[in-house]
């Protein structure tokens, strides 16, 4: 790949997404912060990248619209003159136990996890450089689907599926296509969890605690490297062996 390299990330203004941006800034990528509605919480990562010394710019756009995202990866290449890696980790929460699951909910969760998540990768695969990366930010959920999780976690088994075909229909290329899957994290969706399902968490990592989006942007900062070149197809827990 080439000295200066671009990265997109989709869902770049959240907890996770925010640490993501920052940690690929570090490693000398150029940044696309994605965000969908909250622009304030981009500007702020667009602004510690800068002050760090890295580049970066905010674009928004509705993940579940195919013109919106083909708009999102027309300003990216515009902008830096191609596309290194790509980040899908825009995504919604939600649910409950599947008797309960409004269908209004339901569609919801399938519109912008499965397909803003086929969006993304679509144009990805579509817009990649050679020996370019993917990432998906999956879940622990796709593997180990929990009480009021089903539809959520049957969404990201969905696009994890994809990311294997993607690894054989790209790797013509040079592109790795991989996911992370991580575990219960905080700062995220987890965050607005109660107390005793945090402890419940807690319990479940022989590290007694709960993730960091640092510790999920890590594997990501790996897997966008050169070094990362013979991992492809994968699914990587990052749960703090919490589902060991």
């Amino acid at each position: 790949m080439p000295s200066c390299r671009t990265a997109l990330v989709t869902g770049g203004s959240g907890g996770i997404g925010s640490e993501i941006c920052r940690r690929l800034a570090s490693d000398g990528f150029r940044v696309v912060v994605h965000y969908g509605s909250d622009q304030k919480s981009a500007d702020d990562v667009v602004r510690q990248i800068v002050d760090g010394g890295g580049t970066a710019v905010a674009s928004s756009a509705d993940i579940t619209e195919e013109a919106d995202v083909e708009k999102l990866f027309d300003f990216a290449t515009s902008k830096f003159g191609g596309l290194d890696a790509v980040v899908a980790n825009a995504g919604t929460g939600g649910g409950g136990p599947i008797a309960d699951v409004k269908l209004s909910d339901f569609k919801r969760l399938l519109d912008v996890n499965l397909t803003g998540a086929f969006l993304t990768l679509r144009e990805a695969a579509r817009r990649l450089n050679e020996d370019g990366r993917l990432v998906f930010v999956s879940s622990q959920l796709a593997e180990r689907p929990r009480i009021g999780t089903g539809v959520y976690s049957a969404t990201k088994a969905a696009v994890d599926a994809m990311i294997v075909a993607m690894s054989h229909e790209l790797g013509g290329r040079g592109i790795t296509v991989n996911s992370v899957r991580p575990g219960a994290t905080e700062p995220g969706m987890f965050a607005d969890s109660d107390d005793d399902r945090k402890q419940f968490f807690r319990e479940l990592s022989p590290f007694k605690r709960i993730g960091h989006p640092s510790d999920i942007a890590s594997v990501v900062s790996f897997l966008a490297s050169k070094e990362a070149c013979w991992i492809t197809g994968q699914h990587i827990r990052v749960d703090g062996g919490a589902s060991n």
